[in-house]
């Protein structure tokens, strides 16, 4: 049987607001890491930010608080080697 797994991305523009991004959240102890942008999706500095879908909501709503651009949001669903993403940005 092959493993599913499935959480939210953040892609950013630049490094500085990735990394900004992961302070942010994880001084309200969020379920999040920086990973680096699948590349099926395209982003200019090549981190993103996993997050677990339970905490993706207050993750946005936080970014949204202190004005951190991002370039776009995903749900990622994996199964074995085999990988969706959907893009959610709007």
């Amino acid at each position: 049987m092959k493993k599913t797994e499935e959480f939210n991305l953040i892609s950013f523009e630049s490094t500085h607001m990735a990394i900004k991004s992961e302070k942010l959240l994880k001084e309200v102890n969020l379920d999040i890491r920086i990973i680096p942008v699948p590349r099926e999706i395209t982003s200019s500095c090549g981190l993103s930010l996993r997050i677990n879908p339970t905490d993706y909501k207050r993750s946005r709503e936080i970014l949204d608080e202190n004005k951190i651009e991002f370039s776009g949001c995903y749900i990622v669903k994996k199964t074995g080697l085999k990988k969706e993403i959907l893009d959610i940005t709007n």
